[in-house]
């Protein structure tokens, strides 16, 4: 492989690259809100109980197939699009609920999610490839659709944190004060959380869950080190994501590695490039 060869025919790959570089930017934003408030391990579980609801949506269309037939209200209600987001959005209201301190409940809906996924995907009687390929995406062949589903969800998720984005900071890091200003704690951190599983249910969907959850956590790492505000972090843990999505599908074409681990590692080398910088800028 060579990289005249990866321009030549970019258009077959083109959109898998644009889905991995919104992916990147709309994550490595979310990410820092993730890293700043300690919830490293709520990506994680959303991305496991996202794969939940897609096993429940295949499981219920076989229930419907059999007792209606070859219906079109099985393929309707059964979409596993829409099953991973309700899926991802209720759990993502029940850690808004918890108290900001506790993982068991993130724990336990990663547990619980990831047994239930590998019990019940037995019982589903579509082919397993198939069914694979939902789950987990799939970061080197993404459809048109999924690109239009990720620019859809980040430009809401933008829109969103361009409106509340004070708010969020105020409810986050000092949720009295916010409580007695009138801001409800609740409503806002489950806006918050569920822009996060928005985001990573239609990007697992499309990239897979190691880069989603690895663009959700490592930019935003090493862009905290470097950055002295807060709107400088954002932009560089976005930019970072960009960078590793775009550079790492580059560099497994060349190098003939698996993409999705391309652009984990890239991004990983970039955080810590970053958070080098930092420390050397914060050295007397």
């Amino acid at each position: 492989m060579n990289d005249a060869g990866f321009f030549e025919n970019f258009t077959l790959w083109r959109d898998a690259v644009a889905a991995a570089v919104i992916s990147g930017a709309a994550l490595g934003f979310l990410g820092v809100w993730v890293v700043l408030k300690r919830m490293v391990y709520v990506p994680l579980a959303l991305t496991q109980v996202s794969s939940a609801g897609v096993i429940a949506a295949f499981l219920l269309h076989d229930v419907l197939d059999a007792t209606l037939g070859e219906h079109p209200a099985a393929e309707f209600f059964c979409d596993p699009a829409w099953f991973s987001l309700l899926f991802s959005l209720g759990a993502a209201a029940v850690f808004a609920r918890a108290r900001r301190e506790s993982t068991n409940g993130v724990a336990v809906a990663y547990l619980v999610s990831a047994a239930a996924v590998l019990l019940l995907g037995g019982f589903i009687r579509q082919d397993l490839h198939d069914v694979s390929g939902v789950l987990f995406g799939s970061a080197v062949l993404v459809e048109t659709q999924q690109v239009a589903y990720l620019l859809a969800a980040g430009l809401l998720v933008a829109i969103v944190h361009a409106l509340l984005y004070r708010r969020f900071l105020f409810v986050s890091f000092d949720p009295d004060a916010a409580g007695a200003a009138g801001l409800r704690r609740f409503s806002h951190e489950a806006l918050l959380v569920g822009s996060m599983a928005l985001m990573i249910s239609v990007a697992t969907r499309a990239i897979g869950a190691l880069p989603a959850f690895g663009f959700a956590i490592l930019p935003a790492l090493g862009a905290l080190r470097l950055a002295r505000t807060m709107r400088a972090a954002f932009f560089l843990s976005a930019l970072v994501g960009v960078v590793a999505a775009a550079g790492g599908y580059y560099l497994s074409f060349v190098l003939e590695l698996p993409t999705g681990a391309s652009m984990v590692l890239l991004c990983a080398l970039l955080s810590l490039a970053l958070a080098l910088l930092g420390r050397r800028a914060n050295e007397p």
